[in-house]
C-alpha cells in the first residue's frame, strides 16, 4: 500500500475511533471481501464466513476507541479473523464429536465400509486434538498439514517469519505427539491414517 493511501487508512482510522459510521463503513466495504475469502477458505461455508465477517467488523466497531494506537490495520483485522475463524472451527468440531460419532454408527450399518468409518472416526480424534492446541500452533497446523499449504505461503497469509512457522509446526507436532502417548484410548492407527503426525 501507498503512503497516501496508509494516510487515508490513518485518517479513517481516527475517525471511526470517534464514532464516525462513514468512515466505518468506507473500511468494511475495503476489507469485507478480504475477510469472507480467509474465513471462507477454511470454514468451507458462505454462511459462517459471512458470520465471521459481521463479528470482525463487530468486535472493530465495539473497541474502535484503541484504533488510534493501531499502526497495521490490514494486520490487526487479519489477527481478529484469524482468531474468530479458528475458534468457530473450534466450535464446530466440538458441536459434531456427536453428530459425528452417529454418522459412524449409521456408516457401519448401513455400508460396512471399515474405510469410511475409519476415517470419519480419525477426523474426529484430530479435530478434538487440534481444538487444544494454542490457537497459533492450531491454525498454523492445519494451514501446513491438513490444507496442504507451503511454510513460506502460511509465513505471508499471517504475516509472521517463516521460522516462526517452523516453530510453531514443530510444538504442535510435539504436543500432539504428547497427547497421543498420554491417551491410550486413542487409536494410533487413526493418526497413522490421516498423516496427523507426519
Amino acid at each position: 500500500m501507498q503512503n497516501k493511501e496508509l494516510g487515508e487508512e490513518r485518517d479513517l482510522m481516527l475517525k471511526i475511533a470517534v464514532g464516525d459510521q462513514q468512515a466505518f463503513r468506507l473500511i468494511f466495504d475495503a476489507y469485507k471481501n478480504k475477510v469472507f475469502s480467509y474465513a471462507n477458505r477454511y470454514l468451507k461455508s458462505k454462511e459462517r464466513a459471512e458470520e465471521v465477517v459481521q463479528e470482525t467488523f463487530l468486535k472493530i466497531w465495539l473497541k474502535r476507541g484503541n484504533l488510534n494506537a493501531i499502526e497495521n490495520f490490514g494486520g490487526y483485522i487479519r489477527r481478529i479473523a484469524v482468531n474468530l475463524t479458528l475458534d468457530l472451527l473450534r466450535a464446530i468440531a466440538a458441536e459434531n464429536k456427536t453428530s459425528d460419532l452417529q454418522e459412524v454408527e449409521w456408516s457401519e450399518q448401513d455400508t460396512g465400509t471399515e474405510d469410511a468409518i475409519m476415517r470419519k472416526d480419525a477426523q474426529s480424534y484430530v479435530d478434538q486434538l487440534l481444538a487444544k492446541l494454542p490457537k497459533q500452533q492450531g491454525l498454523v497446523y492445519r494451514m501446513c498439514h491438513i490444507e496442504g499449504m507451503k511454510q513460506k505461503e502460511v509465513a505471508e497469509i499471517l504475516h509472521i517469519a517463516p521460522a516462526t512457522v517452523k516453530v510453531h509446526l514443530r510444538e504442535a507436532l510435539k504436543t500432539l505427539r504428547n497427547m497421543v502417548g498420554e491417551n491410550n484410548t486413542i487409536p494410533l492407527i487413526s493418526f497413522v491414517f490421516l498423516g496427523l503426525l507426519k
